[in-house]
């Protein structure tokens, strides 16, 4: 078995056996890799209030989603196989989790590795995630910034100066990269826990952002109306108006800007379905199939029905490459 080392000090201060219900309590005592993202607002399912009501141990209605309940859920019997697959494309061992980690300088600063591995005899972390091929084109060139987010956190804890990421996609395909530590990244994000970490040990709720996570989790908090009346500060509820209806104008603004811009692109196009300019392409506008109108094809109720007579017009779809936008 090898034995790691962790040159930032830190120690196992849960073994990898524990209990769910011990490891829960355990997660409330300092921030994992997982909350880092959320905290920074890259979490599309979990906000930082909601990150803070939990560490304060108050109740947070649970997000009711079957789908990513059972993605979760394949995703950690999952985690063998991608370990193993990163393995095999690696040619690096792989090392069992060798427990939750916590740093005794930072000790809210917490960790809990899926696994590890040793590169030219340093040790480094492996990051396993399972994706629907959808997130496919997220993660060819290189790790998406949440996942990269979640590493460095894990690199900040265990002092180690690397890390890797394999991701099984749509079950079929394991894609493998390697993150070098980056100590100007990693000073950042203990500054941000730092800070959060206090607005934790004094109760104070930190500012909502601008997130649609926060705005589901007010959804799920105050699910249950009443029919009152709150009188509230004059200041702060104009203040919130007022910025809201520059947005919408903004909003508006942008929509009107865009639409310009692509159709000035689809004068230039003309017939043409691909435009060129210095020798490289710069955008495409290229027909698409109509898409099929199902709810009146089910209107018919007829389940020998032609949908082709249901199908809308053909459309042309402007397209430009991610270089160029």
């Amino acid at each position: 078995m090898v034995e790691l080392t962790f040159p930032s000090g830190a120690f196992v201060s849960l073994c990898p056996g524990a209990t769910q219900e011990a490891w829960n309590a355990f997660r409330l005592t300092g921030l994992g890799g997982s909350d880092l993202p959320a905290i920074i607002g890259l979490s599309p399912y979990t906000s930082p209030t909601e990150i803070w009501l939990r560490k304060t141990g108050q109740t947070v209605p649970r997000l009711d989603n079957p789908v990513l309940s059972e993605a979760a859920e394949m995703g950690h019997e999952l985690e063998p196989v991608v370990a193993r697959r990163f393995s095999k494309q690696t040619g690096l061992p792989i090392i069992e989790n060798p427990g939750t980690l916590r740093r005794p300088d930072k000790p809210h600063m917490i960790v809990n590795l899926d696994r590890a591995t040793i590169e030219k005899g340093q040790p480094g972390v492996v990051e396993l995630k399972t994706r629907s091929s959808y997130a496919l084109n997220d993660w060819l060139d290189e790790t998406p910034v949440d996942t990269t987010v979640q590493v460095m956190w894990q690199l900040a804890v265990t002092g180690w100066q690397f890390g890797y990421t394999a991701c099984l996609i749509g079950g079929q395909r394991t894609i493998v990269h390697r993150i070098q530590r980056d100590d100007e990244v990693i000073a950042n994000l203990e500054a941000i826990a730092d800070e959060f970490w206090g607005w934790v040990e004094s109760g104070i709720r930190p500012p909502l952002d601008g997130s649609h996570a926060t705005g589901q989790l007010l959804d799920r908090l105050h699910a249950n109306p009443v029919d009152q009346i709150v009188v509230a500060d004059a200041a702060e509820v104009e203040k919130w108006l007022a910025i809201r209806a520059s947005a919408k104008e903004q909003i508006a603004a942008a929509d009107i800007a865009l639409t310009e811009a692509e159709n000035h692109l689809k004068a230039i196009a003309g017939d043409s379905t691909d435009v060129h300019v210095r020798g490289e392409l710069a955008y495409t506008w290229r027909r698409r199939k109509g898409q099929i109108s199902w709810k009146s094809a089910a209107l018919a109720i007829d389940p020998d029905l032609d949908p082709e007579p249901y199908r809308g017009p053909d459309t042309r779809v402007l397209n430009v490459p991610q270089e160029h936008q």
